[in-house]
C-alpha cells in the first residue's frame, strides 16, 4: 500500500508540472496580435495599405479563420489559416510576409511566447502568377513589441 501512494503521488506531481507545459505547446493563437506594418501587403487577393492592424480568430470558426482589421481606414479581411509549429520560440508577436520584388504577402502569424501560430492556407491570383513565373520569395519577419 504505501509503494502504491508513492507511485501515485510521484505521478501526480510529474502530472502538475506536464500538464500546464503541454497545453503551451499546443497553444493556438486565441488573443488578438496587434502589429504595426509600414508597408503596403497582400492577403489574399486583397491589397492593404501600412497602418495599424489587428489580427484575430473569428469566433464559432474552430480556429481556422482569421480576420485583419485596420480601424482607421476600417478594413477587415478574413481568410483560412491553419496551425504550424515553428523551431523558434519569439519573445514578441511575430508576422511573417513572403516578399516578391517589391510585393509582400502575409504568410504566418506568431504570438510572442509560442511556437504555434498559423499559417494562410490559400494564397490569391497575385501571388500565384508570380509563383507561375518561377519567381522565388523571400521570407520577411516583423516583430511586434
Amino acid at each position: 500500500m504505501r509503494i502504491r501512494l508513492t507511485t501515485l503521488s510521484a505521478i501526480m506531481v510529474a502530472l502538475l508540472f506536464i500538464i500546464p507545459g503541454a497545453s503551451r505547446l499546443h497553444a493556438q493563437i486565441v488573443d488578438q496580435v496587434r502589429a504595426h506594418i509600414e508597408h503596403s501587403f497582400v492577403i489574399g487577393n486583397t491589397a492593404l495599405p501600412p497602418g495599424d492592424y489587428t489580427f484575430r480568430m473569428m469566433s464559432d470558426s474552430q480556429l481556422t479563420i482569421m480576420t485583419a482589421w485596420n480601424e482607421k481606414d476600417k478594413i477587415s479581411v478574413g481568410f483560412i489559416v491553419q496551425n504550424i509549429t515553428d523551431d523558434h520560440m519569439p519573445k514578441h508577436s511575430e508576422v511573417v510576409f513572403r516578399k516578391y520584388g517589391d510585393t509582400e504577402f502575409l504568410n504566418k502569424i506568431f504570438e510572442g511566447g509560442s511556437k504555434v501560430g498559423v499559417q494562410l492556407t490559400e494564397t490569391g491570383r497575385q501571388e500565384a502568377r508570380l509563383v507561375n513565373q518561377g519567381l522565388q520569395p523571400t521570407e520577411h519577419t516583423e516583430e511586434q513589441q
